[in-house]
């Protein structure tokens, strides 16, 4: 199965996707087809087309220093965010994906004095240190946020929401910020939200608007690209699976940064 989702991902996210569709094309013999592909790839590498791309899904500004400080948080949660598996100068278990939501949470556990939890699993390594144990040793012995709770079973967004949620509601905590990639959060929020925890976005890492330059659109890389596929293609399916699974309206619960 795990297979399956990786392969059907590879195709569908870039460069993938576009190998795909030079295929289809030479396959049916459409130049049209195969010029529009090859546009199309040149486009989705330059950091022009990225940045929109990624900017769309960051709907939640920033919190301000009185919107953190005047919150009535009850702890901090921070998501996972994959791992380094190599890693050899950190024996094989480094969270360099996850830094950034790391140190953010490290800043408003600072602020607030709010106790983090950790959630993240390792759902393609069977036998190693989840992402969240990893989270919390790098919390409490590099920036010394004190005790952190951790959630090591989940292995996708839904399953952090569903497995943390359990925890807070264990503790007496209806409400969180919850701390995670800008273009991250729309899903994530969701998520929790349905769980019934009341969220407060907590988003780190905004790509910003940036100026225009040639540089902009030369082609460098689809990591960007990649990024907002994966994210657009997991609200699609994310809320397919809640149709299924019988929810309907929107999700309640969610306080917006305004």
């Amino acid at each position: 199965m795990d297979f399956l989702y990786l392969l059907v991902k590879s195709l569908l996210l870039p460069p993938g996707l576009f190998v795909l569709f030079m295929v289809l094309g030479f396959m049916f013999r459409r130049l049209s087809f195969i010029i529009l592909t090859l546009v199309t790839l040149y486009l989705f590498s330059t950091p022009f087309v990225a940045r929109q791309l990624v900017s769309g899904l960051e709907i939640y500004p920033a919190l301000t220093e009185a919107q953190v400080s005047k919150n009535q948080a009850q702890a901090i949660v921070v998501l996972g965010a994959g791992r380094y598996p190599a890693a050899p100068e950190y024996n094989g278990n480094d969270m360099a994906a996850g830094l950034v939501r790391m140190r953010y949470a490290a800043y408003l556990h600072r602020k607030t004095g709010l106790t983090i939890y950790a959630t993240g699993g390792s759902p393609y390594q069977k036998g190693v240190a989840s992402e969240a144990e990893l989270m919390k040793k790098s919390l409490e012995q590099e920036f010394n946020t004190g005790p952190v709770i951790v959630e090591g079973e989940s292995a996708n967004t839904r399953e952090n929401a569903l497995f943390t949620a359990k925890l807070l509601k264990q503790a007496g905590i209806k409400k969180v910020f919850l701390v995670s990639n800008a273009w991250h959060l729309p899903r994530a929020v969701t998520e929790f939200s349905r769980t019934g925890i009341e969220v407060v976005p907590a988003p780190t890492q905004l790509s910003g608007k940036g100026g225009v330059s040639y540089r902009q659109w030369l082609p460098r890389s689809f990591a960007g690209s990649r990024i907002a596929f994966r994210e657009y293609l997991g609200q699609a399916w994310y809320k397919l699976h809640s149709l299924w699974d019988g929810f309907q309206g929107e999700p309640a619960g969610i306080e917006a940064s305004k």
